[in-house]
């Protein structure tokens, strides 16, 4: 099964820990290939072009392929299972982003890419996945270049496998910094914005957009990552 990248309901700097930022780019790894997230919740082996290319990528983890720039079919399956694949584009210097997902019970592959959100001259943009099928339903609030006060993401904003379009959206904000945290809700109501672990700063000039992927964190909880 495939599916398109959108945000209904619901890579590479890990941002595991509080207060730890990033000051990215122009939006290029300088790497050409493929990066795969695995927001399934169960290792899967990942197939490029039909030949294995990474076995066994545990859940709620990123890897990168290197490969030639241009057209590629990326697929994903569980131990013994068909592949379930999406085409995708890569472009020198940078990385095309594909996801193992879940959709209901089964896997598929989702293109995190989104080529439609243009950033005009002075201004930034963010979008958040929830790509943490475990977690159930997460708070996510932010802070931005033009609002200092913390601000929700999305209500209710749960796991969903469709992740682009209009439910998934980029927010727009000046040049600046971005402060981003999430936590689990209820569970982890009590920690909210000052307690939360689960957080990233970015720095974003002129004409940058960035997305951050909220994943599964092994023995339990979430984290956050950033994909340039």
């Amino acid at each position: 099964m495939t599916t398109r990248v959108a945000c209904a309901s619901l890579v590479a700097v890990l941002i595991a820990a509080c207060g730890e930022s990033t000051s990215p780019g122009n939006g290029s790894s300088g790497t050409t290939g493929v990066r795969v997230v695995n927001a399934f919740g169960a290792p899967v082996d990942v197939y490029v072009d039909g030949a294995l290319a990474a076995s066994a990528v545990p859940p709620g983890e990123l890897d990168t392929l290197a490969r030639a720039a241009g057209a590629h079919t990326v697929g994903f399956a569980t131990s013994g299972g068909a592949p379930v694949s999406v085409p995708v584009t890569a472009a020198a210097n940078a990385l095309a982003t594909v996801a193992a997902v879940r959709m209901g019970t089964a896997l598929a592959a989702s293109d995190l890419d989104d080529t439609a959100a243009m950033v005009p001259p002075g201004a930034t943009k963010v979008r958040v996945l929830h790509l943490a099928p475990n977690a159930g339903e997460i708070s996510v609030f932010r802070t931005q270049p033009d609002w200092s006060t913390p601000i929700a993401w999305q209500f209710p904003f749960t796991y969903d496998s469709v992740t682009s379009g209009p439910g998934c959206p980029y927010f727009q904000s000046t040049v600046g910094t971005w402060d981003i945290r999430a936590w689990r809700t209820p569970a982890d109501d009590s920690l909210g914005w000052g307690g939360t672990t689960a957080r990233v700063t970015l720095s974003l000039r002129s004409g940058e957009r960035r997305t951050v992927v909220v994943l599964d964190k092994a023995g339990g909880g979430i984290k956050l990552r950033v994909l340039d």
